[in-house]
């Protein structure tokens, strides 16, 4: 019954691991390619009336804002020949303002690379095609805005390379409007950040006190490259509020606003592109919106991905607001904001996880290898729940123990279960067994297995952190027999040969495949989540092993007490006095 306990808790592991990954996501792509289907009519709708109008937000404390979003069919834009680059690179990012409109046209983060080993852009490929870009800015005047977003700006300079241990640099973009008078747009860069502070002045007095939206999207970075996996969503932290609110694309119904924000944020598996507004009277405002990958139209779904724009009040005809763009790295969101790092969800277990995600970090400091630092983290858990492991195997072994004299009890009370329920118990007392004493110890493993998941899962410095053979460890291995996954089965294998083998002929049938089910589950399981299984198989042998040596083996045990039972053994001691 012990062992059956323990298996129905790893079993239930596994599974809810598993769920995701076989079950959730096929389910999610599928929910979400009808969704798109359903809404693209409505999205298209929306193109043809132009800019998107947001609904005016009330209530205390809020900004009194109509914030506009384009559509992408309405900012679909020429590109005009007579524009210049500026190239701006530090050692974190390379990124490129372009002099039409004063808009972010690339943005790479050098530290980080994609499947082609190139650095990761964060302008996706549609705002590319399109001439939409990052940073473009609305006033709701759509005369204007066209204006400012298409019109060719004067620039200051037109490259900046900042290295290590330099000052921040300015960048100044010029334009005389028709109507709004000279409009200026600096952005300051830093050297050892992935942020930048964008500031935008209007000369005119009339634009005092009206609002100006700056926006970021459509998505971030390729929508296409293993969508459900990197599936975008918003993140936002409103004033008051101790958690952010979370939505991922596909249920953003439409345009949302969120008031008085801290920060809000485009949120990906491993990267953000999020806004911090200087005024505290902002608003975030978000769209969902369809976009048709290029190329075939008819064998490629469209799908869901996302704007936003933070709307904020001309204060003296200035709008300040600080743009970050670049990894979930909880060290970089810490520097970048005050509770940013909040950005990464750890789920429910994040009590757990954090401190661990931390801990990971400071190994990583003296092995300089993220393979390396999840077989010390393994085995450091390994020796904190070794008390705990010891107890639950000790437990399962006298519960094996007493096996035949429950089969006898049992084929004796077979008729009479009140009998059977009370010899049953002082069986257990007289034996010293807690029927449940292999089961506790394990449940409270629990939580911090989920935890190591969700930090294995979060963590970016898994992302191209290779060991031995292994080029990823938060992807799957590459290799065709994926000689990872086959070594946790096998270990599973030697693990189980060295546990007390099961009473039912049935059940010992089933422990012998469960290798093989557990080493289909983990076949496409990120790398490091295996390794750590392995590694936590392996240390389980080897306490197995100490264990056993201990004390009397499960079988011996068992076979020396098979006729055994409450009744015999009482006879036994009276004899022996």
């Amino acid at each position: 019954m012990e062992k059956n306990a323990i298996i129905a808790i790893v079993l239930s592991l596994l599974v809810l691991l598993a769920w995701q990954q076989i079950f959730v996501a096929p389910q999610q792509q599928k929910l979400l390619e009808e969704q798109a289907k359903q809404e693209e009519h409505a999205v298209q709708q929306e193109q043809e009336h132009g800019e998107t109008r947001l609904p005016r937000t009330q209530g205390e404390g809020t900004v009194p804002v109509d914030g506009v979003l384009p559509t992408v069919e309405a900012a679909t834009r020429e590109l005009d020949e007579r524009a210049q680059d500026v190239v701006i690179e530090t050692p974190l990012i390379q990124a490129v303002l372009t002099t039409q409109g004063a808009r972010l046209k690339s943005w790479k983060t050098l530290a980080h690379k994609n499947l082609n080993g190139e650095p990761v852009e964060f302008v996706s490929d549609d705002a590319m095609l399109r001439g939409q870009f990052p940073l473009e800015i609305f006033t709701g005047d759509t005369v204007l805005d066209n204006e400012l977003n298409t019109g060719l700006y004067e620039i200051s300079r037109t490259s900046i390379r900042l290295e290590d241990g330099a000052e921040a640099e300015t960048v100044t973009l010029t334009h005389e409007t028709q109507q709004a008078g000279r409009v200026t747009k600096q952005f300051l860069f830093h050297p050892d950040s992935y942020t930048v502070e964008m500031t935008v002045t209007f000369s005119d007095p009339a634009q005092i006190g009206k609002v100006l939206s700056v926006v970021w999207g459509p998505g971030l970075g390729s929508e296409l490259e293993d969508a459900m996996r990197f599936e975008a969503g918003i993140v936002a932290k409103t004033a008051g509020d101790a958690k952010p609110v979370r939505e991922a694309a596909k249920k953003i119904d439409g345009l949302r606003t969120y008031s008085n924000i801290e920060w809000g944020a485009i949120n990906r598996k491993y990267f953000t592109a999020a806004f911090f507004p200087k005024n505290a009277n902002s608003t975030l405002s978000v769209n969902s919106i369809s976009l048709q990958p290029q190329g075939d139209e008819k064998k490629v779904d469209p799908i869901r991905t996302i704007l936003i724009g933070v709307s904020q009040p001309l204060s003296e005809g200035k709008s300040q607001i600080a743009l970050y763009a670049g990894p979930k790295k909880r060290t970089e969101l810490e520097l970048a904001h005050e509770g940013f790092e909040k950005l990464i969800d750890y789920g429910f277990f994040g009590f757990i996880a954090e401190p661990l995600a931390r801990f990971m970090d400071f190994l990583y400091l003296y092995v300089h290898n993220y393979g390396v630092v999840i077989i010390c983290l393994t085995i450091l858990i390994k020796i904190l729940f070794f008390p705990l492991t010891y107890k639950s195997f000790s437990s399962m072994k006298k519960m094996q123990d007493i096996q035949p004299q429950m089969k006898a009890l049992q084929a004796k009370y077979k008729d009479n279960k009140q009998a059977l329920n009370q010899e049953m118990m002082k069986l257990y007392k007289e034996k010293g067994v807690n029927p449940m004493g292999g089961c506790f110890p394990m449940v409270l493993q629990i939580p911090v297995f989920f935890a190591l998941y969700q930090t294995l899962s979060q963590s970016i410095e898994l992302r191209g952190a290779g060991f031995l053979w292994i080029t990823d460890l938060s992807a799957s291995e590459t290799l065709v027999f994926k000689p990872l996954v086959l070594l946790m089965g096998v270990s599973m294998f030697l693990q189980q040969s060295m546990t007390p083998t099961a009473a039912d002929n049935k059940q010992a049938q089933m422990f012998k495949f469960m290798p093989i089910l557990f080493t289909a589950m983990f076949w496409n399981f990120p790398a490091g989540l295996v390794l750590y299984w392995l590694m936590n198989n392996i240390l389980t042998i080897g306490q197995q092993y100490l264990i056993n040596r201990r004390g009397e083996t499960p079988e011996k045990s068992a076979k020396k007490d098979a006729e055994e039972t409450p009744s015999t053994s009482r006879k036994r001691r009276k004899k022996g006095k």
